[in-house]
């Protein structure tokens, strides 16, 4: 990782690097702006392994290639914050209380512990939680793009559930067993139901 000379200010939610990263998802350009305009930016470990995990089980990212540009982001000036066991423990209240989950709680138990003001998300739910401790949500999505976002998935994603479950099972067998790939795909009615 870069050492930054900027101090931490603002936290950075998941999502926004996971937009950032596809090239041809529709709040691409948008976000990579976002996060170039502002400076104090950190993340904790946890982001990265959710980002990793999101790349390649719902995007479809070849895991090495993420890999790679999550190697390529801890280089950049966004600095990488590990909670210690306290902040880690206030944060599962945290999650109970406001239902998000872990990751996003820890991440505001981050910025909440540290006084700063601000956290970057496109989860209402989180900034909803963000406010009630003060914190000042940002996003670059606004409401047009969430329905360029909302129509792009529905394009390039299967359904969540069971049809995403599915279509990875399927994904994972055309790299691993292609022989039994298309029996699957076809006993599963393409994705739609268990064989």
């Amino acid at each position: 990782m870069i050492a930054s000379t900027d101090p931490i200010e603002r936290g950075l939610d998941t999502m926004l690097i996971v937009y950032s990263l596809l090239a041809d998802h529709p709040a691409s350009a948008v976000c990579e702006q976002f996060l170039r305009q502002r400076t104090g930016w950190f993340i904790t470990p946890f982001i990265l392994l959710e980002t990793k995990a999101l790349m390649t089980k719902v995007y479809g990212v070849e895991p090495a290639v993420i890999t790679e540009k999550l190697t390529q982001l801890a280089q950049s000036p966004i600095q990488i914050v590990t909670p210690d066991g306290t902040e880690t423990l206030a944060a599962l209240p945290l999650a109970d209380t406001h239902r998000i989950d872990l990751t996003d709680a820890t991440l505001l138990q981050a910025i909440h512990v540290r006084n700063l003001k601000y956290l970057a998300t496109d989860d209402t739910r989180l900034a909803h939680a963000a406010s009630t401790l003060g914190i000042v949500a940002e996003s670059p999505i606004d409401a047009a793009l969430r329905q360029e976002i909302t129509l792009w998935e529905q394009t390039h994603l299967p359904q969540k559930g069971l049809p995403r479950i599915l279509r990875s099972i399927y994904e994972w067998l055309l790299r691993n067993a292609p022989g039994s790939a298309e029996s699957f795909w076809s006993q599963t009615g393409n994705g739609s139901h268990l064989p």
